[in-house]
């Protein structure tokens, strides 16, 4: 219904009765059909004031919100957030833990094997160097000097020319 409606300028008993009632506790006594022309009085002006001042102590105590309260809500996110990068980051460490004890075992393995294959290349260095004694002492015997080709030693060398060892090439003349 709009304001304007006829139908609405009735208004029902108990609401003339209670606006009746205000009137007199404000102290405005009964409904005057003319306005007065004088100011507001000094009542009226207290009165006024202290309606003003009631109105702004209500506006500023109606404000208050739970400020605590939104601030907890609005941190849960963050706290979710947070474990669940503690987690994430926990687990990371413990996957690279295991990668690092992998990596020094292969390390080791590593190590052990260079070592195995530095004994035997020691093993084969000297051999080739008691081959390469063998080799002077033999020529020396001859009174011949050392051959500067290849030579193969053989676990039964031949027996060419008193030599212990044998010709790959035939020297050139």
């Amino acid at each position: 219904m709009p304001w304007s409606d006829p139908a609405r300028r009735f208004e029902p008993a108990e609401d003339v009765q209670l606006r009746a009632e205000l009137r007199d506790l404000l102290g405005l006594g009964p409904v005057v059909a003319t306005l007065r022309p004088s100011g507001p009085t000094a009542e009226l002006t207290a009165l006024a004031d202290d309606l003003r001042r009631e109105a702004q102590r209500r506006s500023r105590t109606e404000r208050k919100r739970p400020t605590w309260g939104l601030l907890a809500a609005a941190a849960l996110p963050l706290l979710a957030a947070l474990a669940g990068l503690g987690t994430w980051g926990f687990q990371q460490k413990h996957r690279a833990d295991d990668l690092a004890a992998q990596a020094q075992r292969q390390e080791q393995a590593l190590t052990q094997l260079a070592s195995a294959h530095a004994s035997e290349v020691a093993k084969e260095r000297q051999a080739k160097e008691q081959v390469q004694q063998e080799l002077q002492l033999a020529s020396r015997k001859g009174n011949r000097r050392a051959e500067p080709y290849l030579v193969i030693p053989v676990e039964k060398p031949l027996k060419v020319m008193g030599d212990d060892y044998q010709r790959v090439k035939q020297k050139a003349q």
